[in-house]
């Protein structure tokens, strides 16, 4: 969305946008939440894991991010910083191009996300975030450790293409 409005919207542009919404609300009853992402779909993870810092949550968090690199990483500091302040958090970070990270990571990856390299909390909610193909490999990987369906959310963070029909 940030590249079409660079580079196509113009000043004085008339523009039908909706308020921001999603599907997911976050369960703080006491269960390990692992966030999944990839790309700019960290965003609302990133709001997720500030609200349990200002809560002073004490949940048991993970998150496993997936990224072309460190550099491509939205709102890596802050997430790395926000996350250093739940006890017993992980992050776990992915990136296509092979690169470490200067990030305190937990673990970092060279390639695509594979869930089968890491260790997942028993009992946790799953939250997902990030391109549809990104988001089905994902679910279909945690089907496959023995998730339950009840137990991955997940949010599309794209434009609601139906709430812009509304004429």
């Amino acid at each position: 969305m940030s590249t079409f409005l660079h580079d196509r919207v113009q000043v004085g542009d008339e523009l039908t946008m909706s308020v921001p919404y999603g599907d997911v609300v976050l369960d703080d009853g006491g269960r390990p939440v692992v966030f999944v992402s990839a790309g700019i779909g960290v965003t609302p993870m990133a709001g997720m894991i500030s609200h349990l810092v200002a809560a002073g949550s004490h949940l048991r968090v993970t998150l496993l991010h997936a990224d072309t690199n460190e550099r491509s990483f939205p709102l890596r500091r802050q997430l790395a910083d926000d996350l250093a302040r739940l006890p017993e958090s992980a992050l776990h970070v992915w990136y296509e191009d092979g690169s470490g990270s200067e990030l305190p990571v937990t673990g970092a990856h060279a390639g695509m996300m594979d869930l089968s390299a890491i260790e997942l909390p028993d009992n946790a909610v799953y939250y997902l975030c990030g391109p549809i193909p990104f988001m089905q490999a994902m679910r279909g990987a945690l089907l496959g450790r023995g998730v339950g369906v009840r137990d991955i959310q997940y949010e599309v963070f794209g434009p609601d293409l139906w709430q812009a029909d509304t004429d």
